[in-house]
């Protein structure tokens, strides 16, 4: 005798558990909202999704697949309202928390039928525990298990790939494990109730594990680059150590050249010989003091190591500053914005042969309450932009642009933002910034121009 098949899972189960679900990865997001209208938006949320689930119950078989696209819409909407995620981001949690719903409805339902459904002690109460205790476990799991992978307050920067991947996985488990829904005749046909449920939650939780496995590879991934971006600031750490042993080499020969000089003046007798000594000694040493009295101490040391290195390889830094208008800036972030500018533009004029065309100019001053950071340096060619970075041409493009994002980063820390343009045969990175009070208590609105 064939043993009865199981009823379907109740609509109300289902629609819990997906909301139930994308809560779960809204906890540990970025959030978009905030206290009660979080509250208000998760409320009305749990409405709809019960409704939707609710109307689409009492629709034929033929509407069960738009009805569960419809709620798989409204799981999305949940997640993207609540959290400040993009599209790409909200519809990779979307595929993650639709697999875990259906793989608690189909496990608590599956205990549920399996030990109490026909049994004297059978009762509306009794589904209610079970479904209630099931999710509980689950969920609790789940979120465990997510909350330590999960970034805390960032986007996830999930690429397009990542997302199919994600999709493709969500939908092969959910097409297999509810195939029969859908199609009269099957393989399953003849089997037991019993046995549909437990291939359900099997292909359910399968799913779920390689969408965990995904998450894994996601993370080793995103460690490994940072390792390699850590050995990219490690190696500009000793190229700045090597060009800081350098610069007092030079300052070693140049004092062992002054020792001689001055003993040459002392021992001329010549009045015009003697003059033209001093004067091409006086020349010499403003060409390094030249960029090294701008107001601001910070940035004298940032200029003066830079101003060194621009000397010995024949390159014309010049530099028109205010200093004392950065006195609000704190001295990391000086150094961020001048110490990249000036490497980006150092490692480009670099690469002209003709010494004469290597020139970069730098230009610090205020203008309608606003601080103006211009770097122009000297091109031959016009370089192609993407996204509004200058295109690299290293073999390596995954670290291209540290320096400019950098840059950028700190600029809208401060309200400000960074353009870059071509004019003429010239380079032009600009950062723009509002003047700030130092005894203000925090940073001003980021500004568009």
């Amino acid at each position: 005798m064939m043993e009865q098949m199981f009823p379907d899972i109740p609509r109300l189960y289902t629609a819990i558990a997906e909301w139930i679900a994308c809560v779960i990865y809204i906890i540990p997001l970025k959030k978009k909202l905030k206290g009660m209208r979080l509250i208000l938006v998760l409320a009305g949320m749990l409405g709809l999704q019960c409704l939707v689930q609710g109307i689409a119950g009492r629709m034929p078989i033929a509407f069960w697949v738009p009805g569960m696209i419809l709620a798989m819409v409204f799981m999305y909407l949940n997640i993207y309202c609540c959290c400040d995620l993009s599209l790409l981001d909200t519809g990779y949690c979307c595929a993650r928390a639709f697999i875990t719903a259906e793989f608690a409805a189909s496990l608590g339902w599956q205990l549920y039928c399996f030990f109490f459904l026909g049994r004297t002690m059978d009762n509306r109460v009794v589904p209610v525990m079970v479904m209630g205790l099931t999710y509980a476990a689950v969920f609790f799991m789940i979120y465990l298990l997510e909350s330590k992978r999960i970034l805390r307050n960032v986007r996830l920067g999930v690429s397009g790939k990542e997302l199919i991947s994600a999709v493709l996985i969500a939908a092969a488990a959910f097409i297999i494990s509810n195939v029969y829904f859908a199609v009269q005749t099957t393989v399953f046909q003849g089997q037991t109730g019993a046995a549909l449920f437990f291939i359900r939650t099997v292909v359910d939780f399968s799913g779920l594990t390689m969408l965990y496995a995904q998450q894994e590879q996601r993370n080793e991934i995103r460690l490994r680059r940072e390792v390699e971006a850590l050995d990219q600031v490690l190696n500009r750490q000793y190229e700045q150590y090597q060009q800081s042993k350098g610069n007092i080499e030079l300052l070693n020969r140049k004092y062992h050249d002054l020792k001689h000089q001055i003993a040459i003046i002392r021992s001329e007798e010549d009045p015009e010989k003697k003059e033209s000594y001093l004067v091409e000694m006086d020349h010499a040493i403003k060409i390094y003091e030249s960029n090294n009295n701008t107001g601001n101490k910070v940035l004298d040391v940032v200029l003066t190591g830079k101003n060194m290195y621009c000397v010995e390889h024949h390159i014309n830094l010049t530099c028109v500053i205010d200093g004392q208008q950065l006195a609000f800036m704190k001295a990391m972030d000086i150094c961020s914005i001048f110490g990249n500018a000036l490497d980006n533009a150092i490692e480009s004029v670099m690469k002209l042969k003709e010494q004469e065309k290597r020139l970069i100019r730098v230009a610090v001053y205020s203008q309608n309450n606003l601080l103006m950071m211009r770097f122009e340096n000297y091109i031959e060619e016009v370089p192609a932009f993407e996204e509004g970075l200058p295109a690299t041409t290293k073999k390596n493009k995954d670290f291209h642009g540290y320096g400019i994002k950098s840059i950028k980063h700190t600029a809208e820390k401060y309200g400000g933002n960074l353009t870059i343009h071509t004019e003429d045969n010239w380079f032009v990175l600009r950062v723009l910034i509002p003047r700030w009070d130092k005894k203000m208590t925090g940073y001003p609105q980021k500004m568009t121009v």
